[in-house]
């Protein structure tokens, strides 16, 4: 619900923006053909707003650091235009549609920010991670219901309690009846799991079971052919278009793997897709041609095995791109969990549960793990890795593929891949 009302106020900003964006080069500049560099500098802006966070309504209150980077977005693209252009009614233009964006960010934000205030009910593990988790946001005030007097409607009443989050793993029907009768009062109930489904973004693997899993709406990918095929037609386009924008990049990346060190410039190896079946995935060989001499190993921060101009292609993650082939030939998607090789999954299926759900879609270039979790190469890494690619797989939708492709060009832009 969180996301949905979010996405909304996205909408609604940037069609202000769109509308006051247009009045403004209507009344102070004169563009000749194709508003070519106005939408550019309004894309430039828009997306600006999005890769820093700015357009977060729900969560952050406007701040001086907020309008700091409007200033600055609309200054350079501004400037590079005015550059170009040398036109002076782009020097009104730039300051009314910064104060209108400034004053639209403000009572977007006045309006929709409210703190709320947030309890659980019971102990244990799962308060400990709601705990934790509410720390990144500010939307949320915390009052710790341990240690009340009196019964819970009646600290829920006194404290003005708005959300409940269900902590315990069994209710007794009084419980349940007392609960129950606070949803109807209007006081919003969750359980842990919706909790972090639409806050935290993923499915924690410790708290769920195959009752769980039966019952749990979504998973349309799995059963829906109407998905699949937009989703295939969607990975067909993209590779097409990044494989001929990147064509002089993967060029230059193949000279430099063969100079820098001897062996193959492209290195194949084995990894488990859709179903648990098998398939050579392609990348730009990153590390030393005897990296595996003793054996597979996970890759480490700093791994010393890593080339110089390796490293920099798995910041960039152009190391990546030759797997446009698998995408093309039905093996991998563009968007989905990333494939793994069958040495390390056996491992991790002992340890991890439901690891095996991962290969029910096809593997991706890029996911909703490698987005929202830093690089690691440990067993719990792969846990916490699995909790979004289940979410993934659950919430699966065009539009979270388009995010997961910003978020992605985001990581692309800062260099902050492996």
């Amino acid at each position: 619900m969180e996301q949905e009302k979010s996405t909304v106020l996205k909408l609604v900003y940037i069609a202000l923006l769109g509308v006051t964006f247009y009045i403004c080069r209507y009344l102070f500049i004169y563009e000749v053909g194709l508003p070519i560099y106005s939408l550019g500098v309004f894309g430039f802006v828009i997306l600006g707003l999005y890769i820093t966070d700015n357009m977060e309504f729900i969560r952050y209150k406007s701040s001086n650091k907020g309008y700091v980077i409007i200033f600055l977005l609309n200054f350079i693209a501004f400037f590079i235009w005015f550059i170009d252009a040398w036109d002076f009614g782009l020097i009104p233009f730039f300051l009314i549609f910064t104060a209108s964006q400034v004053f639209i960010s403000t009572i977007i934000s006045i309006v929709t920010f409210k703190i709320k205030n947030l309890t659980t009910y019971g102990t244990g593990e799962m308060k400990n991670r709601i705990v934790e988790s509410l720390s990144n946001f500010p939307e949320y005030k915390y009052i710790d219901e341990a240690g009340r007097k009196g019964s819970l409607t009646d600290f829920i009443k006194e404290k003005n309690i708005r959300i409940l989050i269900i902590t315990k793993l069994k209710l007794t029907k009084e419980e349940i009846r007392e609960i129950l009768n606070l949803k109807l009062s209007g006081v919003e109930v969750k359980s842990y799991s919706d909790y972090m489904l639409e806050n935290e973004a993923k499915i924690d693997v410790e708290f769920i079971d195959e009752e769980w899993l039966l019952q749990a709406y979504g998973f349309k990918i799995l059963h829906s052919h109407i998905q699949t095929n937009i989703k295939r037609i969607f990975d067909m386009t993209m590779a097409f278009i990044i494989g001929i924008l990147t064509l002089p990049i993967m060029g230059i990346a193949a000279i430099i793997v063969k100079l820098e060190s001897p062996g193959p410039i492209i290195y194949s190896q084995d990894r488990v897709g859709e179903n648990g079946k098998e398939f050579k995935v392609h990348k730009f060989r990153s590390m030393r041609n005897d990296a595996e001499k003793d054996g597979a190993k996970w890759a480490q921060k700093n791994d010393p095995r890593v080339t110089k101009f390796g490293n920099i292609m798995r910041k960039t993650r152009i190391d990546e791109l030759p797997q446009l082939i698998n995408v093309i030939k039905g093996e991998m998607s563009f968007i989905g969990p990333r494939p793994e090789r069958m040495v390390f999954i056996k491992e991790l299926e002992k340890q991890i549960p439901y690891y095996n759900l991962r290969h029910m879609v096809k593997p991706g270039l890029t996911g909703w793990a490698q987005v929202m979790y830093p690089y690691g190469a440990s067993v719990e890494d792969a846990r916490r890795k699995l909790e979004y690619d289940l979410y993934y797989i659950k919430q699966h939708s065009l539009y979270l593929d388009l995010v997961i492709m910003i978020l992605t060009f985001k990581t692309v832009v800062f260099g902050k891949g492996r």
